[in-house]
C-alpha cells in the first residue's frame, strides 16, 4: 500500500509544479502588458526561487528574489554566485552544469520553482529532486536559502 501512497505523493508533485509553472508564465502574460502601460520595466535580471520541502503535494516554502547584479543588502544569501552562475547559462537554471559531488542517497523530497526576467525574457523553471544535497549540486547556488 505504501508505494500506491508514494506514487500518488508523487504525481500530486508533479501536478503541483506543473500548474504553479502554468501559473507564473499566465501570470506573467497578463501582467507584462500592464507593466509596459503602468510603469517603467524592471531594470536588470531577476528570479523569485522557491524551494517546497517534503514528499506532499504542499510543504514548508522558503523563498528568495535574486536580482542580478546584486544590489547591497540583496535578500539572497549567495547572489554574487547565483548571478554569474546564471550568467554563464543565459539564466536558464536547466543548463547549470552539475556539480560532481556525492550526495547521500536520502529520500527527503524537495521542489524548486522560479520565475522571473533574464535580459528582457520569462523564465520558469520548476523541477523535483529526491533531496537537497542534489537539488543544489543541479543548480548551484540559484535555490540557496538563508
Amino acid at each position: 500500500m505504501s508505494a500506491v501512497r508514494t506514487a500518488v505523493r508523487t504525481a500530486g508533485r508533479q501536478a503541483l509544479v506543473a500548474a504553479a509553472a502554468a501559473a507564473a508564465l499566465f501570470a506573467g502574460a497578463g501582467s507584462a502588458t500592464a507593466a509596459a502601460t503602468d510603469q517603467a520595466p524592471r531594470p536588470g535580471n531577476w528570479l523569485y526561487t522557491v524551494v517546497i520541502e517534503g514528499d506532499d503535494a504542499v510543504g514548508d516554502m522558503k523563498g528568495n528574489l535574486l536580482r542580478c547584479p546584486p544590489p547591497k543588502g540583496s535578500g539572497h544569501p549567495a547572489a554574487a554566485v547565483a548571478c554569474k552562475q546564471l550568467k554563464a547559462v543565459d539564466g536558464d537554471i536547466a543548463k547549470i552544469k552539475r556539480a560532481d559531488v556525492a550526495c547521500p542517497m536520502i529520500y527527503q523530497p524537495v521542489t524548486a520553482m522560479s520565475y522571473g526576467m533574464w535580459d528582457g525574457r520569462r523564465m520558469v523553471f520548476a523541477k523535483n529532486y529526491p533531496n537537497a544535497c542534489v537539488m543544489h549540486a543541479s543548480t548551484g547556488s540559484v535555490f540557496k536559502s538563508a
